[in-house]
């Protein structure tokens, strides 16, 4: 029984940190991979629906025979016989070119994304809690835990576990942020906020600077 309980304070505490936009910190790994993996299991259901349908689709629809497409090697590229319709070369080589210009497109995109992924954003997606979870240090989730069992009482880790579900708006992180500061020191405060910073869910404000704007 004892067992049991200590599982759900483990699971809350984990709660907490995703909710402070800092993400999946926590000493005990296991916790918080299980904590992330439930946040972002709506979004990525629902991602594969979209996929099963979409293949679903063009699995109906008609096949053309008379659509074929006629392979020429590199050489034959190069000089076209006079046997070869030039218009069908000609397309086969934009074709290609289509395809590295496409390429060049998609890994820049791709580059841009992961450089994104620790910069700041004012709400707190799933997916982004899922990049931070692979990331973080297991030094600074233990340095949260500590923090979290010793600050924050069990009615504060129930509140702030109701707005983790789903992901995070700016108006839920401004009322969790609102709880923290009134449960953490300026010190204690501080020390977190660096690391949400380092990885993008926060502008990596002060304690004093918070105060201030409020």
């Amino acid at each position: 029984m004892r067992k049991k309980k200590w599982k759900k304070v483990l699971i809350w505490v984990a709660s907490v940190i995703v909710v402070l936009g800092v993400g999946g910190l926590f000493a005990a790994n296991y916790a918080v991979d299980k904590l992330i993996s439930t946040l972002a299991a709506d979004l990525e259901n629902d991602l594969m629906n979209e996929v099963v349908t979409a293949v679903e689709e063009n699995s109906n629809d008609p096949v053309d025979g008379s659509d074929k497409t006629t392979t020429y090697t590199a050489d034959e590229i190069a000089n076209p016989s006079d046997d070869q319709p030039v218009g069908s070369v000609d397309e086969l080589v934009e074709s290609e070119q289509g395809r590295v210009d496409s390429a060049q497109t998609d890994s820049s995109t791709q580059t841009e994304d992961v450089q994104s992924k620790d910069s700041y954003q004012a709400e707190v997606p799933v997916d982004k809690a899922k990049v931070i979870q692979e990331k973080i240090t297991v030094g600074e989730k233990a340095q949260l835990t500590s923090v979290f069992l010793e600050e924050l009482s069990m009615s504060d880790i129930k509140d702030l576990q109701a707005l983790a579900s789903g992901g995070l708006s700016i108006d839920e992180k401004k009322e969790a942020r609102s709880l923290i500061l009134n449960r953490l020191s300026p010190e204690q405060y501080d020390e977190l906020i660096q690391i949400a910073k380092k990885y993008g869910m926060s502008q990596g404000k002060s304690y004093g600077e918070v105060i201030e704007e409020k």
